[in-house]
This record gives C-alpha cells, sequence and structure tokens, in this order.
C-alpha cells in the first residue's frame, strides 16, 4: 500500500501544472564544457543549486544525490561512499556513470567507489547532472549519465567565511572551516573540513579528514585559477551479514579486525580567454591516490598506488551559419594513468608480496560539437569523439607472471533535436553511441585470460518538457542497447569471472517535477520505471534471453516537501522508495526471492538566527530495517544469502555562522 502511494503522489505530481521554479537562469558547463544558460543548452540537465542543497535532508553528498536528483545509490562495503547508478546499470552503475570535480573526472580505473563524501556540502556551489550523455565530451562511462560538482570560489571583492559542528547519533561529528578573500585583480579561498563516527555496525568507524584550496586571478576577458586539495579516510570494514543475522543481529560485525585506510591529492590549473566569438579554455590537472586494506578475515593485505595526469585544450566559436545562431565546440584530451597493487598475507610481509599489479593507460581523443537554431524554436546539435587507447597490465603471482597489451580505436557520436511547441511545451529526441573500458581489476580476472574488449552502446531517448514561468516537467523514454558489456558473471567459469556480456538492454521512463502548493510550500518529485535485460546468451548451459540483470529497482521514486513556517524557519522532508530487484550474482534468474523494496523517509528542521544557521535532521524516521545490497551464494556467507545492513534512524543536528 506504502509503494503504491508513493508511486500514486508522484504520477500525480507530474500531471500538475509548475509554478515558481525558476531554472533558466542557471549556467551549467556539462553539456559543452563551456559556461551557458540551462535555457539555452537544451539538454535534459538537472541543476542542484545552492538553494536545494540548503533545504535538502541531506548531510553528504552521496545522500543529495539521491533524495534530491534521484540517482539510486548502493552500499556493498560499509563505506560512506556507496555506488552510484542511474538508468539500470547495477553493479557496474560507478563504471557507467561519470563523475566530475569542477570539469575533471575523478573516477579512478579501478572498482574503487568514487571518493565523494571527502567533499562537504557548504563547499558545493551546484550539482550538474546529464542523465545519459557526455560520451561526446568527455568519452567513456558515460553510458548512463554524467555528474558533474562545481565547488564555490572566489569572486572579486567576496571577503567572507564560515564555521560549521555537528553532532549526532553513531557518535557521528561534522567539523568544518572556509575562508574567502578576493580583490579586483586576485581571490583565494582554503577550506578545511573533519567527519568522523562509529557507524552503525561493530568495526564501522570512521575518520575522513580534507582540505582544500582555489586561488584565481582575475582579469577582464580572461581568468586563471589553481585549485588543490587533499583528504584521507580511515574506515573499519564489518562484512557482510547472512540471513539470520540480519534478524538477528544486523549491527554486529563478521570480520571484527578488517580495516582500509585511503591518502588523496589533486593540484589542477585551469584557463580562459575571451576573444570575441572565439573563447578558448584548458585544464591541466593532476590525481594521485594512495590506498590500503587488511582483510585478517581473508588473510591478507594489500596496498594500492594510482595517479593521473591529464591536459583539456578546447575552444568555443559562436557566431550565425547562413543567418542561424550556431556554435562550435573543438577539444583535445590527454590523459595518462600509472597502477601498482601489491597483495600480501600481512603488512609486515608487503615487502614480498604474493601477487603484484602494474597497469597503464594512455588515450588521446579529439571531439567536436556544434549546434545550430535551424528554426526560431528549434536546436539541432550533433558531435562525435575519436579516441585512441592503449593498455598495459602486468599480473605476477607466485612466482608466474604476465604481461599484456591492447591498442584499440574507439568513436562516440550524438545528434539532438529540441523543438518549442509552444511557450510552455517542448518535445526532444536524441540518438548516440557511447564506450566504456574495462578497469584494472576488471582486466585481472577475466574468463578467457585476455584483456577484455571495450564496452560500446547505442542509445536513443524522446519526450517532452513542460516549462511556465521558469518551471520545468520533464518526461522522458530512453533505450539503450549495449554490446560487449563489462561484467563479472558467476555462470562464465566455476566460480565466476569478468568477461563481455552478450547483448542487454536497458529502457525505461522518468519523469520529474515541482509544483508550488502555495507561497510558502514546494513540492518536486522524480519518478523512474526501469528495466535491465539480456537480449540473448548461454552461459553454462543456460539461456539468459529475457532475463533480468540483477541489482536493478524496478522503480525509484523520491517525493520532496519544503515548507517555510516563518522569515526564518523551514521544515523539508524527503520519501524515497527503491522497488524490488534481483540479487547480486542472479544472473541466471532461478532464486526464488528478490531483493525487497524499501522506502525511507527523512526530515529536516532549520533556523536561522543573527548570521546562525541551526538544523535538525532525521534520517529514516520511521528506523526502516532494510538493506540495498545483497547478494546469493557467496562464499562469504553460511546461507544462500548475504546482505550490508543500513542504518536505522539517526539524528543529526548542526550549527553554521557565516561571516562577512
Amino acid at each position: 500500500m506504502k509503494s503504491s502511494l508513493v508511486i500514486a503522489l508522484a504520477a500525480g505530481l507530474a500531471l500538475s501544472p509548475l509554478t515558481r521554479v525558476r531554472a533558466e537562469d542557471a549556467v551549467i558547463v556539462t553539456a559543452t564544457r563551456f559556461p551557458e544558460r540551462l535555457l539555452q543548452s537544451g539538454v535534459g540537465m538537472i541543476i542542484i543549486d545552492a538553494q536545494r542543497i540548503a533545504a535538502s535532508t541531506a548531510t553528504t553528498l552521496p545522500e543529495l544525490l539521491a533524495r534530491t536528483a534521484g540517482v539510486h545509490v548502493r552500499n556493498n562495503s560499509g563505506s560512506p561512499d556507496p555506488q552510484l547508478d542511474m538508468r539500470g546499470f547495477g553493479i557496474t552503475g560507478d563504471q557507467n556513470t561519470l563523475v566530475l570535480l569542477d570539469g575533471i573526472r575523478i573516477n579512478q580505473n579501478d572498482l574503487a567507489s568514487t571518493p565523494l563524501s571527502a567533499i562537504p556540502l557548504n563547499a558545493i556551489e551546484r550539482v550538474e547532472i546529464l542523465r545519459g550523455g557526455g560520451a561526446v565530451q568527455y568519452g567513456g562511462g558515460t553510458s548512463a549519465g554524467t555528474i558533474n560538482i562545481v565547488t564555490r570560489g572566489p569572486r572579486r571583492g567576496d571577503k567572507s567565511g564560515a564555521v560549521y559542528v555537528g553532532a549526532g547519533s553513531l557518535a557521528s561529528e561534522q567539523l568544518r572551516a572556509s575562508m574567502t578573500a578576493a580583490g579586483d585583480e586576485m581571490g583565494v579561498s582554503l577550506s578545511a573540513s573533519h567527519q568522523g563516527s562509529d557507524g552503525y555496525r561493530s568495526n564501522n568507524r570512521l575518520r575522513q579528514d580534507g582540505i582544500a584550496g582555489d586561488l584565481r586571478l582575475f582579469g577582464d576577458r580572461s581568468d586563471l585559477a589553481l585549485k588543490f586539495g587533499g583528504d584521507q579516510q580511515r574506515l573499519g570494514l564489518p562484512g557482510v551479514r547472512d540471513d539470520e543475522q540480519f534478524v538477528s543481529d544486523p549491527r554486529g560485525a563478521t570480520n571484527p579486525s578488517d580495516w582500509s585506510k585511503q591518502d588523496g591529492g589533486y593540484v589542477t590549473f585551469q584557463g580562459r580567454a575571451d576573444l570575441g566569438r572565439t573563447e578558448l579554455a584548458a585544464d591541466l590537472a593532476w590525481r594521485d591516490q594512495r590506498s590500503s586494506a587488511s582483510y585478517p578475515s581473508l588473510g591478507s593485505y594489500l596496498e594500492v598506488k594510482s595517479d593521473s595526469t591529464t591536459f583539456a585544450p578546447r575552444m568555443r566559436w559562436t557566431g550565425d551559419l547562413g543567418n542561424k545562431d550556431a556554435s562550435i565546440v573543438a577539444g583535445l584530451d590527454l590523459a595518462d594513468w600509472d597502477y601498482h597493487r601489491r597483495i600480501a598475507g600481512s603488512v609486515e610481509t608487503i615487502a614480498s608480496p604474493f601477487s603484484r599489479t602494474d597497469g597503464t593507460q594512455r588515450s588521446a581523443a579529439l571531439y567536436g560539437q556544434g549546434s545550430v537554431m535551424v528554426a526560431p524554436a528549434t536546436k539541432l546539435a550533433a558531435g562525435v569523439r575519436f579516441q585512441r587507447v592503449r593498455n598495459e597490465l602486468t599480473n605476477s603471482f607466485g612466482g608466474f607472471g604476465s604481461l599484456q597489451r591492447q591498442s584499440r580505436s574507439l568513436r562516440a557520436g550524438e545528434i539532438g533535436l529540441h523543438h518549442g511547441l509552444t511557450e510552455q511545451i517542448a518535445m526532444f529526441g536524441k540518438l548516440g553511441t557511447s564506450f566504456r573500458l574495462a578497469t584494472v581489476d576488471e582486466n585481472g580476472y577475466t574468463a578467457s585470460g585476455e584483456l577484455l574488449e571495450p564496452q560500446t552502446a547505442r542509445q536513443g531517448e524522446a519526450g517532452m518538457e513542460y516549462r511556465e514561468n521558469g518551471a520545468r516537467l520533464r518526461a522522458t523514454l530512453y533505450v539503450i542497447d549495449l554490446d560487449k558489456e563489462i561484467y563479472f558473471s558467476p555462470l562464465v567459469v566455476p566460480y565466476g569471472a569478468n568477461t563481455n556480456l552478450s547483448p542487454t538492454r536497458r529502457k525505461g521512463l522518468e519523469i520529474r517535477g515541482a509544483l508550488a502548493l502555495t507561497n510558502r510550500v514546494d513540492l518536486s518529485a522524480d519518478f523512474a520505471l526501469q528495466s535491465a535485460r539480456f537480449r540473448s546468451g548461454i552461459y553454462g548451459g543456460i539461456d539468459v534471453s529475457g532475463r533480468d540483470i540483477p541489482l536493478v529497482p524496478r522503480s525509484l521514486t523520491t517525493l520532496r516537501l519544503t515548507w517555510k513556517a516563518t522569515t526564518n524557519t523551514r521544515v523539508s522532508g524527503a520519501i524515497t522508495h527503491t522497488g524490488t530487484q534481483r540479487y547480486d550474482n542472479d544472473q541466471a534468474g532461478n532464486f526464488p526471492r528478490a531483493i525487497p523494496a524499501y522506502t525511507i523517509v527523512d526530515a529536516k528542521l532549520v533556523h536561522d538566527y543573527h548570521g546562525w544557521n541551526v538544523s535538525l535532521v532525521a534520517s529514516n524516521l520511521f528506523d526502516k530495517h532494510y538493506y540495498s545490497y545483497g547478494i546469493v551464494d557467496s562464499f562469504a556467507c553460511t546461507t544462500r544469502v548475504c546482505v550490508y545492513p543500513q542504518a536505522g534512524r539517526t539524528l543529526f543536528a548542526s550549527a553554521e555562522y557565516r561571516f562577512k
């Protein structure tokens, strides 16, 4: 009954007229890698601005994406950095969703989740989400979409600062401090943050610290920026719980001594010059990651080192073609990535590891993207990307080693049309191709023993949009046909291995809308129906044609309500419903049960008082007992099902003071 009510409310909202919410004035950069107005882009961009961040019930960036943008998140490790999933990619959602920080790729070329929790919410200016797009502009891993996190930076004449302190259930704590000082020609921003928690489960203690800086030089028609930052994380890893433990002792630790730690840093140079009709821009970025993990439960210890360097010069020309407004963007992407992993029986023996993996990836890409107003209310856009990638992987185990190399030429393209039927109603359509490269972890253990082939996708979407007074209601139908999808299959060899799957398909319906019930109450929602299935294939004698791909919820719904009770007091709430989904490892579709659907309610109270912003957040208000990830027939459990229990009801209080 609760699930039906949530879906019915979302459908009703989707059919309601929209008022008051303005999005046209938002400036975005994800669609073309140059600043442009959202209304001019003609793409289905979702913007979470600072106002929406402040009104949300989230306390971390992953929570913000789940509660405000309809991004599905799942936790299969106990980490504060859950997996992200858009458009039903399941366990490989992270590898098919590109995450950018100020336009720079931060996804690593391994299976580790993107470290989003290290980015404090008050450091974010806005988040841009482009579903099903980004392959031409950014390359691989964008079949599901692109998320760009744009951080706050100094602006001319800005002199301000903030301090933040928060504490709550599970011994949770957050401390933040930031300052900005800018004149007419130069500005600097500095920030520091700390996050800690004992965690919902035993041996799940978290300690995380970060610093960030942004130095900018302002010119009349040019800008230069130097951005830098570092973070470290210390985390206990409690392991999975089986069916019986989930009921009797969900907070216990299966692995009471396992732990991980992670240290990272980055430096980015960015420049922009406006030459009139032509704009030039370039990014030069370096990112370093060091991590280690101890698994006494498995008798192993590992260390991983990786670093990447990217250079991305580009240009944009705007003018007219045949008396039609037009723009052309062209650019070059160069990237180098290095990876080193050692595995030993313990910390003491890491100098003599029994397993070693070294990988490199070198890529060069050229892309072009153009748009033209073929009619006053009709915009046509098209683009293409050519990319050359070279991979090298060296593996050694127990004295035996192998060296494998692979070079591939890849291409991505896109063509789209946006047509205004009236001032309020528009229709749109898009066709495109995209690709994904196997990570070093996936190539390290394959069914064939050879490096995996790149995954390719053909995708299309169409829909309609209603807009009035700056508000938008958008409904989108999409289909994604994949070939050689990269996936871990338990059916290809005993105990499973990574492989290129037979053809698969994702398809679905997405609806996003907002409604001002009164001048004090706003309601908004995201609703998605999604399907992920094998188009064909036989594995281990099992025909999987038409069967569901695991870990893809059939429906996702989020309802958000904000009430401005007084001039200084606001109340907000979010209801998130996740539909049923098949367990991980159940590609054959033979397991009789599915991961149960669950509905989570979150609430927030905010009050402003003489420069102070005080808030109280209740997460999982009704103390729902649930899990977002489950796996069948895993060696880690004595029963057929293993799960990662999620936290019950928690409270978090915070106070922030901003000064100028």
